[in-house]
């Protein structure tokens, strides 16, 4: 009796804790805007995802098919871990589970997600792992008894029928009808009120706190960050490389060595320089620049929203050429910075 207390407790507590946790995202989605570098970052899939953890946490408060829940609850905090701990691994700076709320991945997983795991593991309810086997055998028979009826001209015959019967109470006798109602209607009413705010209400993408950077869309265009940039002397004149980057993009971990070889390729060239600017929060530490390239820093006037790395070829501090988030090939730059050499002599020359 007292362990199914304790799971009963835990499972709670995990529900509450999971509805917290989809409602300060829900808050996040509604509030900043979301730059769509991956699945993980997919606008559609977040919501889906703060429903699933609203829906998950009303369940798991609500002591509905206890063992199911518990069962559900160990694979969803185990999951949980493995994308904290990778995460903690790729150096993120935030576990993104609490929305606004930074906290760092380690944190979480030492203290939220391997021990609701621990926990769950220690008081789970009494003859779990047979309730299971019977659960699955249960269904499998159902299943089975269902197959043979679509193919039965007439319908099963009475002792199939009182089996198949006996199969469907066994399924859901151990529920109150009442709370499964009450369950299932509140879920049901918070997806659809939640649903289609997440979807429609969207935050603008400049602020005076934030703002969502599109180097797509500067091509032609003089650099609009440039005032925010402490290099911004310098990219004003000649022909340059910029490579906006973050130190916890796992992807920006993996080019900015490329970036710098690059980068000693071309020294001694006046032709074309390349600068890496950081956007906050800062990691690097910056003690002079160096021969080869140049470090920069967008500053903390606002909160920054861009997918990095972005590279972009910048000539007189305008952009001429964008490049995604793979390293182009350097004869590609080099064309595409003298192709934009000339159209700039040719304006000059009008």
């Amino acid at each position: 009796m007292l362990r199914s207390t304790t799971c009963e407790i835990i499972l709670k507590a995990l529900g509450v804790l999971l509805i917290v946790a989809a409602l300060l995202k829900g808050h996040q989605l509604m509030t900043e805007p979301v730059v769509d570098r991956n699945i993980w970052s997919y606008r559609p899939f977040l919501i889906f995802q703060v429903e699933s953890e609203l829906a998950l946490g009303i369940w798991l408060s609500s002591k509905l098919f206890g063992r199911i829940a518990w069962f559900v609850a160990v694979l969803c905090f185990g999951l949980f871990c493995c994308v904290t701990f990778y995460k903690a691994l790729t150096g993120t700076a935030s576990c993104g589970c609490f929305g606004k709320v930074h906290v760092n991945p380690w944190i979480t997983l030492a203290v939220i997600d391997l021990p609701a795991v621990v926990a769950l593991l220690t008081f789970r309810p009494r003859s779990t792992i047979a309730y299971l086997r019977s659960s699955a055998a249960t269904v499998l028979r159902t299943l089975r008894l269902l197959w043979r009826a679509l193919h039965r001209v007439g319908g099963m015959t009475g002792a199939r029928h009182s089996h198949f019967t006996f199969v469907l109470r066994r399924l859901v006798s151990p529920t109150p009808h009442r709370r499964l109602q009450i369950t299932v209607s509140v879920i049901v009413a918070a997806m659809t009120v939640s649903t289609p705010i997440l979807a429609v209400v969207k935050p603008t993408k400049v602020t005076s706190t934030y703002e969502v950077l599109e180097p797509n869309t500067w091509i032609g265009k003089e650099l609009l960050i440039l005032d925010h940039i402490d290099i911004a002397n310098q990219l004003e004149l000649g022909n340059w490389l910029v490579v906006l980057y973050h130190h916890g993009c796992p992807d920006c971990r993996t080019v900015i060595p490329e970036y710098k070889r690059m980068a000693e390729d071309l020294q001694g060239s006046d032709f074309l320089r390349i600068a890496l600017v950081e956007v906050p929060p800062y990691r690097t530490v910056i003690t002079q620049h160096d021969v080869a390239w140049i470090w920069g820093q967008l500053d903390k006037s606002k909160q920054w929203f861009v997918v990095t790395p972005a590279a972009m070829i910048v000539v007189d501090g305008h952009v001429r050429a964008v490049y995604g988030q793979k390293v182009p090939d350097i004869a590609r730059i080099l064309s595409d910075a003298v192709a934009t050499e000339k159209y700039t002599i040719q304006i000059r020359h009008r």
